[in-house]
């Protein structure tokens, strides 16, 4: 799928979500808990998320000489 059909994909769920929650929300306090399941939403994207630089087993040793 190439990046303008991707770009236009996510503006169009952004759209419908949008419409759906400003039909359905009536006072601060349905704000306050959509905000609350979005951060949520957010933490558990950035808790699951593919390391980019995973640990690795580095080989040093340590002998007589070192100072460490």
């Amino acid at each position: 799928m190439t990046l303008w059909m991707q770009a236009l994909l996510v503006l169009v769920v952004a759209a419908v979500v949008v419409l759906g929650v400003t039909s359905v929300v009536d006072g601060w306090e349905d704000w306050v808990v959509l905000g609350g399941i979005v951060a949520a939403v957010v933490g558990t994207m950035i808790a699951v998320n593919r390391r980019q630089y995973p640990t690795k087993q580095r080989s040093f040793t340590k002998d007589s000489d070192s100072k460490w």
